[in-house]
């Protein structure tokens, strides 16, 4: 009788145990399942701001070319001209337009860097 007291006793202690490391378990399942599910969310908004730098970075590489060709072009126009010009004041107009372009040109890649700046200002903070 002794026996079956303290085996029904043991039984008991033994499924409270259980019980209570299945609880401590849930729990730290549960915890785990909530920061998997914070993490995964940052990544999938790092993923979202990676694609939107890529397209930002895509725009400005274009637009750089655009600009690039176009000041090629300039260029061409006034080696063109100097090689017409045959007076003094023509070359001096020349000198002149050529200052032009490449002031255009530093204001202009002063204008893209000022908005980048202004569209992406988190790249500024690091």
């Amino acid at each position: 009788m002794v026996a079956k007291v303290i085996g029904a006793l043991l039984v008991v202690v033994s499924a409270y145990f259980y019980g209570y490391h299945q609880g401590q378990n849930t729990e730290e399942l549960k915890h785990a399942r909530t920061q998997i599910s914070a993490l995964e969310r940052a990544i999938e908004e790092h993923k979202a701001k990676q694609a939107n730098d890529a397209q930002a970075l895509s725009d400005l590489r274009i637009a750089e070319s655009r600009a690039r060709d176009e000041y090629e072009w300039m260029r061409g126009q006034l080696s063109e001209l100097e090689r017409r010009a045959k007076t003094a004041a023509d070359r001096q107009r020349n000198r002149c337009l050529q200052l032009a372009v490449e002031g255009r040109e530093l204001l202009d890649q002063a204008q893209r860097a000022i908005k980048f700046c202004e569209q992406n200002p988190e790249k500024l903070q690091n």
